[in-house]
């Protein structure tokens, strides 16, 4: 997987070349979450809420020192912003006191990954 908006298709050949296809929302979240699993272990885990739109779409489970921590992603194709019923559903799982990260972009969301893994080392 590439940090490049833009991902090589494996095979699919078009008069000898490479096609490329525009980065989708499911490529960034799988690199991500592939990521945070080989990396740190971690789980990252779909969530859903039955009954209920606009949660995030992620649910990252982190081992500390004692306990664990957990933080929500919401994944989006390069350059998507959250709706504002996600905003709000963000904004209220924060006030709770959990970390809560929109992530466009693969590098992005390694880095939030590498950050969170941290802070979990020094809790």
């Amino acid at each position: 997987m590439v940090d490049d908006p833009m991902i090589q298709l494996d095979g699919e050949k078009k008069a000898g070349k490479v096609e490329k296809r525009k980065l989708l929302e499911k490529d960034i979240e799988n690199a991500v979450c592939k990521y945070a699993r080989d990396r740190y272990k971690m789980k990252a885990e779909k969530f859903t809420s039955p009954g209920r739109r606009a949660v995030p779409d992620r649910l990252f489970s982190v081992k500390k020192k004692h306990g664990g921590m957990v933080f929500f992603c919401e994944f989006k194709a390069p350059g998507k912003k959250a709706t504002e019923k996600q905003l709000r559903d963000h904004e209220e799982r924060r006030k709770m006191g959990f970390r809560v990260f929109v992530v466009d972009d693969i590098r992005r969301g390694k880095q939030i990954v590498d950050e969170m893994a941290l802070i979990a080392a020094e809790m």
